[in-house]
């Protein structure tokens, strides 16, 4: 978000610059500044991950990925927060990355024990710690969606460090397009190329 507002500051500055000069040329820069504007939004203020109690939603740069917890079969945060399916498909959280390697050094005893890590601090992988946002995130994710109590791989490990697997259940995720997005940026893209070359 700090960068989309300061983004936001950016282009009321570059208007107010293009306003000196006549408002022909401000209005001739508001396709190129709207085109900036959507992508900054879509890279930096649309991505979130959503955790409620049936599945978790991915709202990435162009696309959302609605996972239930029925299709969900692994939980990964080796580079970023990602999904596995039980169809084998994998589904990586923009919001969401992983921590740097110096991250392990500060993994907490307190932090072990909200991941239900039993083996010694320094073989944490950072990217499951709570300092780390793909690491945080898979902790609300594993709150939310436990393995079912009639399952014989119940005792399957519950922190999803990478290679940790957690019992499969049925359920297919579903892929929706930010046409909306997508639409915008390319008028104010085509917008922007014929203001130039006229």
């Amino acid at each position: 978000m700090v960068a989309c507002f300061l983004w936001l500051a950016l282009a009321v500055v570059w208007l107010a610059i293009e306003w000196r000069s006549g408002w022909a040329d401000a209005a001739a820069r508001l396709p190129l500044i709207g085109a900036i504007s959507v992508a900054v939004f879509a890279v930096f203020g649309r991505p979130r991950v959503i955790v409620s109690a049936t599945g978790v939603l991915l709202v990435n740069v162009s696309r959302d990925i609605d996972i239930p917890f029925g299709a969900l079969a692994k939980v990964d945060t080796q580079y970023a927060l990602t999904l596995t399916t039980v169809d084998g498909r994998r589904f990586q959280a923009w919001a969401a990355p992983a921590s740097g390697r110096i991250g392990a050094s500060r993994v907490t005893d307190e932090e072990r024990k909200a991941l239900s890590w039993n083996g010694p601090l320094d073989e944490i992988p950072s990217s499951a710690a709570l300092r780390s946002d793909a690491g945080a995130v898979a902790v609300a994710i594993r709150r939310r969606w436990q393995p079912r109590a009639d399952d014989p791989a119940a005792s399957a490990p519950v922190i999803g460090v990478p290679g940790a697997d957690l019992p499969p259940v049925n359920g297919q995720p579903q892929i929706r397009w930010a046409t909306k997005l997508l639409v915008l940026f390319t008028v104010l893209v085509v917008a922007a190329a014929v203001v130039a070359i006229g």
